[in-house]
């Protein structure tokens, strides 16, 4: 399995594929459920073409450092970690394989929720430089 590199402004996030589909999967949950279409429309774009490459996800783009939407990402990373946690240390293999669309093959094991919270903390990290020092 290859990693994605996402890149927003002069930051980065490297995360492991099968994490940032799994995260994918969500924050597309949590934005349909808050009611941020242009944000569930940013992230149903994104692509897992193949190991290490995917498509649609240009942060640069879709954000180019309105606030706003900046802001709404960072609400929605944080609604997306307190909703992977709700799973306690595991998100259960069975859950994965009847709502995240990857073959079978890809999942093992239950997926530690530590991890998918740590590669969260990286995407959150790209808007660091956003926001304001308090």
């Amino acid at each position: 399995m290859g990693h994605e590199i996402v890149v927003y402004r002069d930051r980065q996030a490297i995360i492991h594929d099968m994490d940032f589909w799994v995260i994918r999967h969500f924050l597309l949950s949590e934005a349909g459920a808050s009611d941020r279409p242009g944000l569930a429309a940013f992230i149903q774009g994104w692509e897992w073409i193949g190991p290490g490459v995917y498509v649609g996800d240009d942060f640069d783009a879709y954000f180019n450092g309105d606030p706003a939407r900046e802001h709404a990402f960072v609400e929605l990373l944080e609604a997306t970690r307190a909703r992977i946690e709700s799973f306690g240390d595991f998100v259960p293999l069975d859950y994965l394989a009847a709502n995240v669309n990857l073959p079978a093959a890809c999942f093992a094991d239950a997926q530690p929720v530590p991890r998918l919270v740590e590669q969260l903390a990286k995407l959150n990290q790209l808007f660091a430089a956003a926001r304001p020092a308090v």
